[in-house]
């Protein structure tokens, strides 16, 4: 009993260890158990202080070894030193290009009337066949309209006061036509009446019209048409109507030649946002081949006033054509044009230079960033009336180059041949030509502007 108290007396409770605990969980043990426990807890406390160690000489090192390391593991790059900036070029500016074709008088003698009667009416689209893809090829194609549609009650008659079979309209409107100006000297052939009737046919076939009009509200009306998006103006004045005036009170029906209200209606034009602005004049000498002073001055001043293009008929024979250095609002510089006379387009006129005129083409770009419209290439295309045709009494616009690259052209006698071969001549001798080629072998080019491109 004794032994087993002294063997008992050396078990310490766990309960009564210094501090009342047993921090390492040992509790009641021998003197080996215990050693071994302290043995295990030195080895613990050596190694956390070895790791420590280890640590902090690792976050010494490291900033040193580190570099060591990769310069030892890749070989150094050097980096070039700028000296210049580069230069990148800005993308050229959107731009739309567009084309317009302008001819001179279309006329309707008696003749062509007689030629184009049929059983059941007038066929007229024998005429403008040959020319009608070049005129529909255009964005916008006008011509002068020198005759009215009055209605076939009052008789149909060629000179000296007109008045042609509705169908001669619808021809010219299937061939390509667009606008068709009427301020000219037989507007007023047939009165106000045929003057109306003439424009509510030309509404009815959906071709604009400008230069005449049937009330006050539509003469205040400036014509600007959407060309590709780009707005063109145009306006028509006539010299007068052949003595025929317009009715008292409605002075506004015919567009007259007045220097200062065309300036007005030049800018008005503008105010209305017009890109372009087109001015036909029916003025001029008849079957002179110049332009009068008068002619000259009262063009040139359509062109300070900002007219871009100024087209002359009632000459009925060809006029040279320029252009014309001006500036726009901003200062900015800019090419206008001039063509003094388009000549007849067709009629029944059978004298040289009369059967002669012309398909007369311009190229224009805007800048749809700048909003700026150029002038970049003009040229023409020389045509001919030929009055035989395979009936024998058709008159039909061909295009010269046309009929004389193709030695047997329809219905073109050897003798035609020969007058459509002095028109090309009489036609290119007083226009004139730049070296330049062209896409149409019948067009002759007439300008080009700077660093002018084909469009692709």
């Amino acid at each position: 009993m004794a032994e087993d108290r002294d063997r008992n007396s050396q078990c310490v409770p766990a309960a009564r260890t210094m501090h009342g605990a047993d921090p390492f969980g040992i509790g009641c043990e021998d003197g080996e158990t215990r050693v071994r426990s302290v043995r295990m807890l030195g080895k613990l406390v050596i190694a956390a202080a070895s790791t420590a160690a280890v640590t902090i000489a690792v976050l010494s090192w490291w900033p040193v070894v580190l570099p060591q390391f990769a310069l030892a593991a890749h070989d150094p790059v050097t980096w070039p030193t700028a000296t210049n900036e580069r230069t990148v070029p800005r993308p050229p500016d959107p731009v739309e290009r567009f084309t317009i074709v302008a001819v001179g008088d279309l006329m309707c003698h008696q003749g062509q009337i007689a030629a184009a009667k049929t059983a059941s009416g007038y066929d007229f689209k024998s005429c403008f066949a040959p020319v009608a893809p070049r005129l529909s090829a255009a964005d916008l194609a006008i011509g002068n309209l020198e005759t009215v549609v009055a209605g076939s009650a009052s008789g149909f008659t060629g000179f000296p006061t007109f008045n042609t079979p509705d169908e001669y309209v619808q021809a010219a409107v299937v061939a390509g036509f667009d606008v068709l100006t009427n301020a000219n000297n037989h507007t007023l052939d047939r009165g106000p009446a045929g003057l109306s009737r003439t424009l509510d046919v030309l509404d009815g076939l959906g071709v604009m019209h400008t230069g005449t009009a049937r009330t006050a509200a539509e003469a205040g009306k400036v014509l600007v048409a959407d060309v590709r998006g780009v707005k063109v103006a145009v306006l028509a004045y006539t010299y007068g109507m052949n003595g025929f005036t317009a009715p008292s009170g409605k002075p506004w029906m015919v567009d007259t030649i007045d220097q200062k209200q065309m300036a007005t209606d030049v800018n008005e034009a503008r105010s209305l946002g017009a890109d372009l602005v087109i001015v036909s004049i029916h003025n001029g000498v008849e079957y002179q081949r110049q332009p009068s002073a008068a002619q000259v001055a009262v063009e040139r001043a359509m062109v300070d006033a900002g007219a871009d293009v100024v087209l002359g008929s009632h000459p009925h024979v060809i006029q040279p054509m320029e252009t014309v250095q001006a500036v726009r609002a901003d200062g900015s510089p800019r090419t206008a044009f001039i063509i003094h006379s388009l000549g007849n387009f067709v009629s029944n006129q059978r004298e040289r230079y009369r059967d002669t005129g012309l398909i007369l083409q311009l190229e224009f770009e805007k800048n749809l960033k700048t909003g700026a419209t150029t002038l970049l290439a003009v040229s023409y295309v020389p045509v001919w009336v030929d009055d035989t045709g395979a009936s024998g009494k058709e008159q039909r616009v061909l295009p010269i180059a046309d009929v004389l690259a193709d030695t047997s052209y329809p219905g073109v006698t050897g003798a035609e041949r020969t007058k459509a071969k002095q028109a090309w001549d009489d036609t290119t001798t007083h226009l004139g030509s730049i070296d330049a080629s062209s896409t149409d072998p019948a067009s002759v080019p007439f300008y080009r502007a700077e660093g002018y491109k084909p469009a692709s």
